[in-house]
């Protein structure tokens, strides 16, 4: 197995483990350790705008552990596009910046359900670009992600059904 798709397993795992925080804290710090794994990954198969797109991911998981801000995410999402359309080698590559504000939205605007409902799309997408670009190991990162958010919102969904409601006395 070459380095490049090492990488690729490696951030794999990290997604998972990611994925399956019901924290939405814990689940910002394990994606942070995906997203390097998945630059790495991405800067060893040669592919620009994807690590580009990485690194504007990096940032953008750090500043949405600390702010909400509306501004803060547009700014991202106008850099974000800036950067992969100066990148952009076919079109393809609006892929990774479709996911880029997609993510951004969700990491900065949602939190719980809607959240991983967010990191879903995205990764959704990115799973496009993966099997078109055939980075395997990205391929099984994204479809290991996209199964584990499922299970993860599964999980959140079945417990806040199992929380006592609260009775309405007239």
């Amino acid at each position: 197995m070459d380095l490049a798709q090492m990488a690729g397993w490696l951030a794999a795992a990290a997604a998972i483990i990611a994925m399956l925080q019901k924290s939405d804290l814990r689940l910002k710090q394990g994606l942070i350790i995906h997203t390097v794994l998945y630059g790495i990954h991405f800067a060893l198969l040669g592919l620009p705008t994807a690590v580009v797109s990485c690194v504007i991911a990096l940032a953008r998981i750090t500043l949405s552990i600390y702010t909400r801000s509306l501004l803060c995410a547009a700014a991202l999402i106008i850099i974000s596009a800036a950067m992969a359309l100066a990148l952009s080698r076919s079109t393809v590559d609006i892929l990774p910046l479709t996911a880029s504000v997609v993510l951004t939205l969700s990491l900065f605007r949602f939190d719980g359900i809607k959240l991983r409902l967010g990191l879903l799309a995205g990764s959704i997408l990115w799973l496009i670009h993966n099997v078109y670009v055939q980075s395997w190991g990205g391929i099984c990162l994204e479809t290991c992600f996209c199964l584990s958010t499922l299970w993860g919102l599964w999980t959140m969904v079945r417990e806040q059904n199992e929380k006592p409601k609260k009775e309405i006395c007239l």
